[in-house]
């Protein structure tokens, strides 16, 4: 199972979420994010890593062109997209596409459009005038487990060190992603937070491993 930390503009934070066991970081692209890492941030985290995690850059309705130079640019091992994206997005990016939906009920899970072939992100739906990635709204349990038996899914919104474990259990998805839990104040991480949520995320899968023996 991937877990991933978004929203890292740090090299400090980038090496608690390694030491602790992440496997991908979430660079936030988006300059009207409070969790934008500028041009300074993303080099610094990509530094940071070298190679030893993999980084993921977050966009909102991005034009291709924009993630292939930010790929270039931060070393990215995806990028993820919300927001108005043609499902063609995928075939006019050579870097693999991460795609963020927002769902809130059952409802919504069946009537967004679902593109072919590619990791999709759920989270859960944002409120008015907000942007569509990293609400922490939390995606009800029962809909992401019955998403996640069809499609290769990493499960956000609202998940933590103490919420995260729950989520493992009930979804058993391909990933986990966390940011806005994982802060004390608004678009920086706690260290503390970064591992509890890493740790617990790893320690609730393992344990499914060894109970699926």
């Amino acid at each position: 199972m991937i877990v991933k930390v978004c929203g890292v503009r740090s090299a400090e934070i980038a090496y608690v979420a390694r030491d602790a066991g992440a496997d991908w970081l979430g660079l936030v692209l988006e300059p009207r994010s409070p969790r934008y890492a500028n041009d300074d941030e993303a080099r610094a985290v990509r530094a940071a890593v070298d190679g030893s995690l993999d980084l993921v850059g977050v966009f909102v309705s991005p034009e291709p062109g924009v993630c292939e130079e930010a790929a270039q640019r931060y070393g990215l091992a995806a990028v993820q997209v919300h927001g108005e994206v043609a499902p063609e997005f995928v075939e006019r990016c050579t870097v693999p596409v991460i795609r963020g939906l927002n769902i809130g009920s059952a409802h919504d899970a069946f009537t967004l459009e679902w593109w072919p072939d590619c990791t999709v992100l759920i989270d859960g739906r944002p409120a008015a005038g907000e942007l569509p990635g990293g609400t922490g709204n939390r995606v009800p349990l029962g809909v992401a487990r019955d998403l996640a038996r069809h499609r290769r899914v990493v499960l956000a919104g609202g998940l933590d060190g103490g919420s995260v474990s729950e989520a493992v259990r009930e979804v058993r998805p391909y990933g986990v992603d966390a940011s806005s839990g994982l802060e004390r104040e608004r678009g920086v991480k706690d260290a503390a937070l970064v591992r509890a949520y890493v740790v617990a995320a790893r320690t609730a899968y393992e344990s499914l491993l060894n109970r699926d023996a």
